[in-house]
């Protein structure tokens, strides 16, 4: 036994429990720091918990209920501001979308209902209200708190490593090395992902807390690809003796017929207000047959262009069919939908309402030379932005694609973006066709149909984008679509020795914009025109047509044919 007289065993026995005293000192502290830290994280500001008060109140479990009673506001959003967001979705609703998330909230709204119906109670109501009926109450107001707490903890990380994980994920999802990037046009290199990669992440560490909210629910999803409808697969022999007019269209995806699929109700993971239908591009040929409608457009343009098919028929005393020709790839910016899920995703994101205002102000001042101030434009946060965008209520219908097509442009510039709001590539990739994607403009075929020159125009009040329909049915479509030099090769033979305003000879790019811009041009499929498309499609898209138009290759002939 040592010495206990021994002054290094003292010292070491000091030592010893002084050690012991400092880490618990530090535990104690690291304890401390990590309550205020939770503490911190989810404790509500003053604009929730006067949100979270209201829920209390009698009657406000009726509005929940009803779909009346505005969601709890962001963080950052100011106490005068505890009531101005969007409404939660009704008892109703909650129970159509189903699921966890659908029932849970409509489980929470049952314990509003309960509460209130307590208040109601005759006698024994003002004893049971703010008893029995405040618990119930308070119940399903804490389920709205948890559930927006597991929200912002799984959305709103600002951390280090959630921010490096969102990067990472950047980089894995990139277009890979050696393709074409769609921005550069050139291919896609190290240094380039590098860079973009970095640029990112000072967006994420820099940019509001939307940014990183929308960043995180995008790295969890995906992009929906809804199923095109299955088309009727025409040979060239099919146009042999018809007439070809050229009617050109964005790449919009539709519905496939009898799908009953409400639309989309989140684009690549950020959660939509409301769900938007697709409802534009080729495909609507195929979803009107027998309707007596084979194509929409605004008015205007739906006029020339029957104009156009009856011109055709006149001329050749051919029976007309209309080709669809690709636009290009934003030209889908004027269809409904794409505004639609734009405006859609902007409560899941919680942007604060200074930004949103300051949105409102560029659209009504105007965005830019060229394009008109807009002040009549209701705003982001209005209950009639839909309304207004679509053309629909008291909202007239003409002038609503020019000022969806506004707010579009604008919503897309990286100045918005850096600020939270939507990502307009995940809305064009979510709503293109899937099979025209890589499209280039003009390509022609997908979609045809038989044009009826005996008929007028008529009105179309079915559709979001567009106001006319032209008559006909639907035809068919080529196995796979040529470019339109090939479809039209006699127009296109004229349009190149065709000087421009300018008094050069069109380039191809004006050639093609022909397509759309010019309404006397069509193409007269003879025994030379079928020959020539047969031998185009056999060399390069991979078809063995023989005479009669069969196909021989077991792959293609194996195709789907619609009824």
């Amino acid at each position: 036994m040592a010495d206990i007289q021994d002054d290094g065993y003292l010292e070491r026995v000091k030592d010893f429990f002084a050690k012991q005293v400092q880490q618990k000192i530090d535990r104690d502290m690291m304890m401390a720091e990590a309550q205020r830290a939770a503490i911190d994280k989810y404790a509500p500001s003053a604009g929730q918990l006067a949100n979270f008060g209201g829920m209390l109140l009698p009657g406000a479990g009726y509005a929940d209920a009803a779909g009346e009673y505005p969601t709890l506001p962001s963080y950052d959003q100011p106490l005068g501001e505890a009531f101005s967001s969007e409404s939660y979705p009704s008892m109703s609703e909650n129970l159509d979308r189903g699921g966890f998330g659908g029932n849970f909230d409509a489980g929470m709204q049952g314990l509003g209902i309960a509460g209130d119906s307590l208040y109601a109670v005759p006698a024994f109501g003002a004893v049971l209200g703010p008893t029995v009926g405040t618990v119930l109450k308070s119940a399903g107001a804490a389920g709205k708190i948890l559930k927006t707490a597991l929200t912002a903890e799984r959305v709103g990380s600002s951390s280090k490593k959630g921010i490096t994980a969102l990067k990472n994920n950047f980089i894995d999802t990139h277009p890979p090395i050696g393709t074409m990037d769609a921005a550069t046009n050139k291919p896609v290199t190290e240094k380039l992902i590098r860079t973009r990669a970095n640029a990112y992440e000072k967006t994420l560490n820099e940019g509001p807390p939307a940014v990183r909210r929308r960043e995180t629910l995008r790295a969890a999803g995906d992009i929906e690809r809804m199923p095109g409808a299955e088309r009727t697969i025409k040979t060239p022999e099919d146009l042999l003796g018809k007439v070809l007019v050229p009617v050109v269209g964005d790449r919009s995806v539709r519905a496939a017929r009898g799908s009953n699929n409400p639309g989309y109700t989140d684009i690549k993971g950020v959660p939509l207000s409301q769900a938007v239908p697709p409802q534009g591009g080729p495909s609507y040929t195929i979803d009107n047959i027998g309707t007596g409608k084979a194509w929409a457009s605004m008015e205007d343009a739906a006029n020339k262009k029957q104009m156009n098919i009856i011109l055709a028929g006149e001329r050749t005393g051919m029976d007309p069919i209309g080709v669809y020709s690709a636009m290009g790839r934003e030209s889908i910016d004027f269809s409904a939908p794409v505004a639609s899920a734009m405006v859609a995703q902007i409560p899941a994101l919680g942007i604060p309402k200074k930004i949103l205002k300051d949105f409102d102000l560029a659209i009504k001042q105007g965005v830019g030379k060229g394009v008109d101030p807009r002040p009549d434009f209701v705003g982001l946060g209005s209950d009639d932005v839909f309304n207004q965008l679509l053309g629909q209520g008291d909202f007239p219908a003409k002038g609503s694609g020019a000022l969806r097509k506004v707010v579009v442009e604008e919503m897309k510039k990286a100045k918005w973006r850096n600020l939270g709001f939507p990502v307009y590539d995940d809305i064009v990739d979510t709503l293109t066709e899937p099979a025209l994607a890589g499209f280039r403009p003009g390509e022609s075929g997908y979609t045809m149909f038989r044009g009826d020159p005996t008929k007028s125009t008529f009105p179309e009040p079915l559709h979001q984008s567009y106001n006319t329909a032209i008559p006909g049915d639907y035809f068919g479509g080529l196995i796979k679509s040529v470019p339109p030099e090939i479809m039209y090769p006699k127009t296109f033979q004229e349009l190149s020795q065709t000087a421009n305003k300018a008094g050069v000879l069109m380039p191809y790019e004006q050639q093609v914009g022909s397509l759309m811009m010019n309404p006397k041009l069509y193409e007269v499929a003879d025994d030379q025109y079928v020959e020539g498309l047969i031998n185009y499609m056999n060399k390069n898209r991979g078809t063995n047509y023989a005479k009669g138009g069969q196909v021989n290759s077991a792959g293609i002939g194996s195709l789907p044919r619609a009824a």
